[in-house]
């Protein structure tokens, strides 16, 4: 990227739109020619996570041109914990993909009678008598893995926290990678958090009202240039999230002329992603 493009202004935005665009296209094409064809799970698991990831950055080109600074942090933390899932995946193995896919069988079928009751309010839908059909031995054991001791459901498909997954995938796939994460864990998932479960924090953070005082937008044209510049944060981020996808898909279905075509992409926008 160009040094004069100024940080917050609409050029450096549609850089930053343009780049991600970019990357989007390229991990698309790539893909499409060959990962889907894979026969193991994970080559599976990688191709249902790259989908969403790559559907919701295209998403986020679009809403970053309408300027909806809120919209682009909770689209950016759906593409953050797709990239962590599938780099879990990867590090960790068939056996996790495993696991996932019990997680998702046991609660499909409990999804075919669920209710919800706080005291006097409840509300359910079912079908007839579902507590007695039969189930195969597989959907069983799924739902007794997922059910805890005093009979509720264990909602969570692993035991390891957003932290642990990072350090599980820089050890797996490389320095690089993992401080990828870790920009992305610092500049959006708490952010984005904050934005989703409606906190005043979050509201406050989308008008620039946490900086300090003297650095507060005071006027509308001020407010417009902040969100830009988070905005072009957010976008930027994602660039990184999209590499990183590409990196560890490589690592196990060869792809390195794509991977360096996007090393590339990153070196062009002057981004340093370590010291």
């Amino acid at each position: 990227m160009d040094k004069k493009i100024k940080l917050g202004t609409k050029e450096y935005l549609e850089v930053a739109q343009k780049a991600l665009d970019k990357s989007i296209r390229l991990i698309a094409k790539s893909v499409n020619k060959g990962l889907a064809n894979e026969k193991d799970d994970i080559a599976m698991s990688f191709s249902l996570m790259v989908g969403p990831i790559l559907d919701t950055s295209h998403s986020l080109v679009v809403l970053s041109s309408m300027g909806k600074m809120r919209d682009c942090y909770s689209l950016s933390r759906i593409i953050f914990d797709h990239v962590l899932n599938l780099g879990y995946f990867g590090a960790k193995g068939e056996d996790t993909v495993k696991k996932a896919l019990q997680h998702y069988h046991q609660k499909s079928f409990r999804d075919l009678d669920r209710k919800i009751e706080i005291k006097d309010l409840g509300f359910g839908i079912g079908l007839k008598d579902i507590d007695k059909a039969p189930i195969s031995e597989k959907l069983r054991e799924a739902l007794d893995y997922f059910t805890s001791n005093k009979g509720f459901e264990i909602r969570s498909w692993t035991g390891d926290n957003v932290f642990k997954k990072i350090e599980i995938i820089r050890d797996s796939y490389g320095k690089e990678a993992g401080m990828m994460m870790i920009i992305n864990l610092f500049y959006i998932y708490r952010h984005s958090s904050e934005i989703i479960h409606g906190t005043l924090f979050g509201s406050l953070f989308a008008r620039g009202m946490t900086k300090p005082e003297s650095e507060q937008p005071k006027d509308e044209k001020e407010l417009e240039e902040f969100h830009r510049t988070r905005i072009s944060f957010v976008l930027i981020c994602t660039i990184l999230m999209n590499y990183v996808t590409f990196q560890i898909i490589n690592e196990h279905y060869h792809r390195q002329k794509e991977l360096d075509e996007l090393a590339d992409l990153i070196k062009d926008f002057r981004i340093t992603l370590y010291e």
